[in-house]
């Protein structure tokens, strides 16, 4: 096989992994219920997953360059903002919110 040849395979098998990490959560009753109980309390919810699988072959990445790859990142180097809706909706959960 070549390479190319095994190189869409391997992404073929990692898309399908992610699209069954997706659905794997998706209809996880867990999941099910807890969106459930949001709606009960007078919620409108929408549930939107994404799974993205990093990949190198052994041996190319150093380790950060695996957290790289895979999007994690020191506390320091993290750009998170959270908007007043955000807050909002953590509130009403009962998650405490730090306001920035």
């Amino acid at each position: 096989m070549r390479d190319h040849e095994c190189d869409e395979k391997v992404n073929q098998t990692v898309r399908h992994l992610e699209k069954s990490i997706e659905q794997a959560i998706g209809r996880s009753p867990h999941v099910e219920e807890c969106l459930a109980r949001l709606r009960e309390q007078g919620y409108e919810v929408s549930l939107v997953l994404q799974a993205t699988l990093a990949y190198a072959r052994l041996g190319e990445l150093d380790e950060k360059e695996v957290d790289e790859v895979a999007g994690v990142l020191e506390d320091d180097d993290a750009d998170f903002r959270m908007s007043t809706l955000d807050r909002k909706f953590l509130r009403s959960l009962k998650i405490a919110v730090d306001e920035e």
